[in-house]
């Protein structure tokens, strides 16, 4: 096997490099990434509860999405069985931290951050949240959820200004929702 055509390890490797993309990016637009993400253990519970409204949207879209979600789930479905069809224990724990890190790292704390020094908060949200729905966009259904998770990702890191906040929701999410697709198999 070619390790560096493995899917999975394309995908850790790809998560892995956002990280210190997200430093590097953070330096040379003069966002201070360490004033934006702090330990507070009041902070990390709202990240654990947090994770339920994005859940409870995918759910509805579950529910009422129709062929465009079945579409979609499918595709999902293919997707995590190459990836994780013979992973190893804690892969999916990996990547979902890796994800949640390099992501929320590189979008809400440099991308939003950044905008929300040069534009109204609102325009910074909805920015960040836009294009952190075109990196997810692998349809047009899922392009309008990742940027609605994206939106409200920029809420809460807007809302609690810590990075801890979404860095813990989106991990967890990732890693809930992909032992339910797995299920699915």
């Amino acid at each position: 096997m070619n390790l560096r055509s493995h899917p999975l390890l394309v995908g850790l490797m790809f998560q892995a490099a956002l990280i210190p993309l997200a430093f590097f990016l953070a330096a040379i637009a003069g966002v201070p990434l360490g004033e934006h993400l702090h330990w507070d253990p009041n902070h990390a519970l709202i990240g654990v509860i947090a994770v339920l409204p994005m859940l409870a949207m995918l759910g509805l879209i579950a529910h009422f999405g129709g062929s465009a979600y079945d579409t979609l789930s499918g595709q999902v479905r293919d997707f995590i069985a190459r990836l994780f069809g013979s992973a190893w224990p804690g892969a999916i724990l990996l990547i979902s931290l890796l994800a949640g890190l390099g992501e929320e790292l590189l979008v809400r704390g440099v991308l939003q951050t950044w905008l929300d020094t040069h534009l109204p908060a609102f325009l910074a949200i909805l920015i960040a949240g836009v294009v952190f729905g075109l990196a997810h966009a692998i349809t047009r259904l899922y392009f309008v959820f990742a940027t609605a998770i994206g939106l409200y990702l920029g809420l809460v890191y807007y809302l609690t200004a810590n990075l801890l906040v979404v860095i813990i929701t989106h991990a967890l999410y990732d890693w809930i929702v992909i032992h339910w697709y797995r299920r699915k198999l």
